[in-house]
């Protein structure tokens, strides 16, 4: 009964959260385009056609630019129709508003407002063949600015790429002059659920769903737009125009991923109600606040936050791993191309109860084609209660779609979010992330710091013409602006140097700070990755040492050139305060980033306790300095005689 609700009750909100369609500077081709493919094979698809001219949208598609168009047949669009109305008057008690949804089966009564909401729907603004559909989702939004989901599926021995679980490409990789077409055998679902009403939806996440409304933390997963963002304005700061430095982001979204545990997971744990799922987490997280399950010192409380992420995580970028594009500018960019072979790919967040996560995909381990939240690679947990609450896999979005006929219908795709199914009960536990999963040099490529890049589909994704964007002061809650400058993101091949293929670049007068991450409590030695400029560097206020001049000579010699490959070398390196970078990424021409000449400078040593933690950097010159990543090493690793210099 709540399904016409997550798929169609909003559509007006949509229209007017989407930003206007880009017209200027475009130009008509000679050759076929995406309008005269529909057209010159009219009598399948009348209908969409219809509905490109009523959203009068029909003639951007003979323009120039780079789009991929999902195109439903007249049957497509006919079941379409057909089972939305069907669901419409089946949920006519939850008074939908008439001009919102679809309520009739028949073409010709289909609103102006909903035939715009389809026609954006099926539009994406970039090229995306077959071969580039990865499970997941596409790295570009929809014109309605949603993501759209990718599942595979195999019918009758036929392989099909699935978008939201729902339309398979029957006809796909049509290229014409500007862009390609993908035939769909049902039109794409204008999805308009947020991440709460479609965990809600999903019956088999029943008692997780009643532990969220129960707790009241449905509240914190609502924002979609920020109506406050102000853009920065780069031309009153004196920056220039060129094509390759003119990416500001100019709407900011709120987004949120979860990862949830379907009832049977429960059930094989002895759990089968909310009394139950209140009595587990009352073991893990304690009694304090009992029965005060909004407040967020309440064992269940915890339990739920813990599950949500404050950004986009899609299946396909999760971790730094077969992330690909296409660009016009530097080529086409392939993750794999920086990262050396057979190294774990990992990073590190912050949940909304505060507690980091670790998610790695272990390729140095057999079981590196899985996803995983706090990988464990002892045999035994530090915790042996922890058994069943480690080395929790993400379950894909083809898989999840196929181990049950309940599951079949699993959508993965929210307004603001994106939601996965996990295979195991997800719990934060101090002693064993202390002891066990964090016990480990923590390395943060700076753009992890900062959630709202991989909200705003800035992370591990650039447009065809831009590499950088200008980030200002109002954009992220992790980052505090000490100066009126801007600082630069870069992602791509002009950052051939850099942790993750991405980077920051700031200029002379740059002053700003970085929130560090939640780390438990403990002591742990500091480490930024930095080239060129001199900054002073300060940690929570209090002055870390000398300016760092990231153009001197730290005493480093190749690893060749001695007889011990580096070991001295690194030694009396630390003794001035410097390592080399890793070995586990190339920095240029497939060399490993140790031999490419930069550096990890070894701020400080520092007791870091629960609350906020704060890194600022201030530009002393007139040389802009980059940042890549920070590394947070607790001090019992750095003291631990039988380790050796952390290489990787």
């Amino acid at each position: 009964m709540k399904r016409i609700l997550c798929i169609l009750a909003i559509a007006l909100s949509i229209l007017a959260c989407s930003d206007e369609i880009d017209k200027s500077n475009r130009y008509t081709f000679t050759g076929e385009t995406i309008a005269d493919y529909i057209l010159n094979r009219s009598e399948h698809f009348t209908h969409f056609i219809r509905i490109l001219e009523q959203a009068e949208m029909f003639g951007l598609l003979s323009t120039y630019g780079q789009y991929t168009l999902f195109l439903p047949t007249n049957e497509a669009v006919e079941k379409f129709l057909f089972e939305q109305d069907s669901l419409y008057w089946a949920t006519r008690d939850d008074n939908v508003p008439y001009e919102t949804g679809i309520t009739s089966p028949h073409i010709e009564d289909l609103s102006d407002s909903m035939a715009t909401v389809i026609a954006k729907t099926h539009l994406v603004e970039a090229r995306y063949l077959m071969a580039e559909m990865y499970e997941g989702t596409l790295h570009r939004r929809n014109f309605n600015l949603r993501s759209l989901g990718i599942n595979y599926k195999v019918v009758d021995e036929r392989f099909y790429i699935m978008i939201n679980n729902r339309s398979a490409i029957i006809d796909g990789d049509n290229e014409v002059e500007n862009g390609i077409v993908h035939v769909i055998d049902y039109a794409i679902s204008p999805m308009s659920c947020n991440v709460p009403g479609l965990i809600d939806e999903c019956r088999y996440f029943s008692l997780f769903s009643a532990a969220l409304k129960e707790t009241g933390f449905q509240d914190s997963l609502l924002l979609d737009r920020d109506e406050d963002y102000v853009p920065i304005n780069y031309n009153a700061l004196g920056f220039g125009s060129s094509e390759t430095t003119r990416m500001i982001i100019d709407t900011k979204y709120f987004k949120y991923t979860g990862f949830i545990e379907p009832d049977e997971v429960f059930n094989e744990n002895g759990i089968y109600t909310l009394d139950d799922l209140k009595s587990f987490a009352e073991k893990w997280y304690g009694t304090e606040e009992k029965g005060n399950y909004k407040n967020s010192k309440n064992a269940l409380y915890k339990f739920v936050s813990y599950h949500f992420v404050s950004r986009e995580l899609a299946y396909n970028n999760i971790i730094f791993h077969n992330i690909k594009y296409t660009t016009k500018y530097k080529g086409d960019f392939d993750s794999e191309e920086l990262m050396v072979p057979g190294f774990d790919r990992y990073d590190y967040f912050e949940t909304m109860q505060g507690p980091l996560m670790k998610v790695i995909k272990p390729l140095s381990t057999s079981q590196g084609a899985d996803i995983f939240i706090n990988y464990s690679k002892r045999e035994m947990p530090f915790n042996p209660d922890m058994r069943n609450h480690v080395n929790i896999r993400i379950i894909p979005p083809t898989e999840f779609c196929n181990m049950k006929e309940e599951y079949a219908d699993f959508i993965h795709t929210a307004i603001n979010g994106i939601i996965h199914p996990i295979d195991k009960i997800l719990i934060y536990n101090e002693d064993e992330m202390v002891g066990n999963i964090l016990n480990e040099r923590m390395r943060f490529d700076i753009a992890t710091l900062i959630p709202e890049l991989q909200c705003n589909k800035v992370r591990y994704y650039a447009p065809q013409n831009h590499h950088i964007y200008f980030i200002g002061e109002n954009f992220s809650k992790n980052i505090k602006f000490h100066s009126p400058r801007p600082i630069m993101y870069g992602v791509g091949k002009i950052y051939p140097f850099s942790y993750f293929g991405d980077g920051f670049d700031t200029d002379k007068g740059m002053d700003c700070s970085f929130k560090l991450p939640n780390v438990p409590p403990r002591t742990y030695e500091i480490r930024l990755a930095l080239r060129m400029g001199f900054i002073q560097v300060y940690i929570d206020g209090k002055v870390t040492g000398i300016p760092l001049d990231g153009t001197m000579d730290v005493g480093d010699v190749p690893d060749e050139e001695t007889l011990d490959n580096g070991v001295e070398n690194d030694k009396q390196m630390r003794n001035r305060g410097w390592m080399k970078a890793p070995d586990s990424f190339y920095g240029y021409y497939d060399v490993p980033a140790r031999k490419n000449g930069t550096f990890r400078k070894i701020l400080t040593t520092k007791y870091l306790d629960s609350g906020e933690h704060w890194m600022r950097l201030k530009c002393l010159s007139e040389m802009p300095f980059d940042l890549d990543y920070i590394e947070l090493v607790p001090l019992n690793i750095i003291n631990d005689p039988n380790k050796p210099e952390d290489r990787h």
